[in-house]
């Protein structure tokens, strides 16, 4: 098969007018598995069949219908919740983005020659973790034992050519906190990042998808698992190193009892903007590897002190809007500049010379119809 039909205009366009494929297909005289087919570019409809879709989307033929080239599938990794599992589901939906995305990138000031990095043989390994660290510190200039600022972290986004996507999708509400979407043809990455979480998670995801950045090698073979497993070692090292680690043990192991060694944990993870959890966490890692006696807290005491710590804190979007629920104009103003990111001038320059309908808009941001039309009404100003 040639041709398949145009997933992205099929999409916008059933979108736009509230029309699922099930309708589709009652409207079409033909199964759901059918049209799910054709949105698939599984099969392609008969003549007949072809005409009247056409006639129910208002699309052209040339709109209808593409060529087939040669075109990789978007690479996608979430920053999961523990208790949650990626279905097929999640990874559709997540490349169904990405294919939108694509439209975007010819509005994106990057450098098509200039793709982002990516490690010769990512590992685990605690001592290839620290040296990577400390040489990213060095390149950055940041001391070994100074916090990792935001600054440093949207910088590394920006040089690796990630465009962040800042987003409002409610407090743990939604399967994931953070979606990475890579463009193989174009070598473009898309960081969409959920503001609605407490700061010191939302450092760690940061990182995390720092990470998935620099090892798009393991997302190509299909590692999804050793991927995730690095980028989650990947923030904890870059974020707390072991001259941190080695300070912070020592501290734990002079205090008096459990008490004390959870306000140690909560002391050195306010400086640095991390939580408890990831300090603790690195801890035990540096003393497995240097073989220093450490006694890690039971899950029943650590929990609820790391949940009673993020409550003290509000989350980013509220620290970033004054616990306002901002419109969509000051959302994108606020947001671009917090991040320093191209998405809103991008998408600003495609709805203008383009004219998608919300349902574009809601894919590409991860929004509801209603969101995506005051998206619309702000660039339209």
């Amino acid at each position: 098969m040639d041709k398949r039909l145009n997933a992205i205009k099929l999409e916008a366009a059933a979108a736009d007018r509230g029309i699922n494929q099930t309708m589709i297909a009652e409207a079409l005289g033909v199964t759901r598995a059918a049209v799910s087919k054709w949105f698939k570019g599984k099969s392609f409809p008969r003549p007949a069949e072809l005409l009247k879709l056409g006639r129910l989307l208002e699309l052209r033929h040339d709109e209808l219908v593409e060529r087939l080239v040669p075109r990789e599938e978007p690479l996608v990794a979430f920053r999961k919740r523990a208790s949650c599992k990626t279905t097929e589901a999640h990874q559709e939906r997540a490349q169904n983005m990405g294919r939108f995305l694509r439209p975007l990138v010819e509005f994106l000031d990057v450098d098509q020659f200039i793709g982002p990095p990516s490690l010769k043989n990512p590992s685990c390994d605690y001592s290839y973790l620290q040296n990577l660290a400390a040489k990213i510190r060095r390149d950055l200039d940041i001391a070994e034992r100074a916090p990792f600022d935001f600054t440093k972290l949207i910088g590394l986004f920006h040089e690796y050519q990630a465009i962040i996507i800042p987003t409002l999708w409610g407090h743990k509400s939604k399967h994931e906190n953070a979606i990475h979407i890579h463009l193989p043809e174009t070598q473009t990455t898309w960081i969409y990042l959920n503001l609605d979480v407490e700061i010191h998670d939302f450092k760690f995801w940061m990182a995390h998808e720092l990470g998935h950045v620099m090892t798009l090698d393991l997302l190509r073979e299909g590692k999804t698992e050793e991927a995730e497993d690095f980028a989650d070692a990947f923030a904890g090292a870059l974020l707390f190193p072991e001259p941190l680690a080695g300070l912070a043990l020592a501290d734990y192991g002079k205090a008096a009892d459990d008490q004390g060694r959870l306000d140690v944990l909560g002391d050195w993870a306010e400086r640095h903007t991390i939580s408890p959890f990831s300090v603790h966490r690195e801890i035990e890692k540096y003393a497995l590897a240097n073989d220093v006696a450490f006694a890690p807290l039971p899950g029943p005491l650590l929990h609820p002190y790391i949940a009673a710590f993020n409550k003290a804190y509000k989350t980013v979007s509220a620290t970033l809007f004054d616990d306002s629920n901002p419109s969509a104009d000051h959302f994108m103003r606020l947001a671009q500049e917090s991040f320093d990111t191209k998405i809103y001038s991008a998408l600003g320059h495609y709805v203008r010379e383009r004219d998608p309908g919300p349902g574009v808009i809601a894919t590409i941001l991860g929004v509801t119809p209603m969101d995506a039309r005051a998206y619309l009404d702000a660039f339209a100003v």
